[in-house]
């Protein structure tokens, strides 16, 4: 298993790129790893360019009025999620990628 990181500052401190070398060793992605992540191309896997978008949208249509409320939302949103709509996104991945290459490292979302 590999832990990715996003482009947040914060997150490439010395500290915590010690950390993640020490308990990961060589299996995390970031821009203060071994292997890099494009600084201004975050959205680049499907939880970012898809799913959390999805999810907010149909979790926040109405106001959640407790924790559990906000929990069975989250729920019934992933539950509702299409199986042909994920195999589409998860296919364009690769697509995502090379429109990050094209863009060498930058944004491409106007691209895409």
């Amino acid at each position: 298993m590999w832990f990715q990181q996003d482009g947040c500052p914060a997150h490439s401190a010395r500290i915590i790129s010690q950390f993640l070398n020490v308990t990961l060793e060589d299996r995390w992605i970031g821009r203060a790893g071994n292997h890099k992540w494009p600084v201004r191309s975050p959205d680049l896997t499907p939880l970012d360019f898809y799913l959390w978008e999805k999810l907010k949208q149909q979790v926040y249509n109405e106001i959640p009025t407790t924790k559990e409320d906000m929990k069975e939302r989250i729920r019934r949103a992933c539950a509702a999620i299409n199986t042909t709509e994920i195999q589409h996104v998860v296919l364009s991945v690769k697509q995502r990628f090379r429109a990050c290459i094209n863009v060498q490292g930058h944004h491409f979302e106007h691209l895409y």
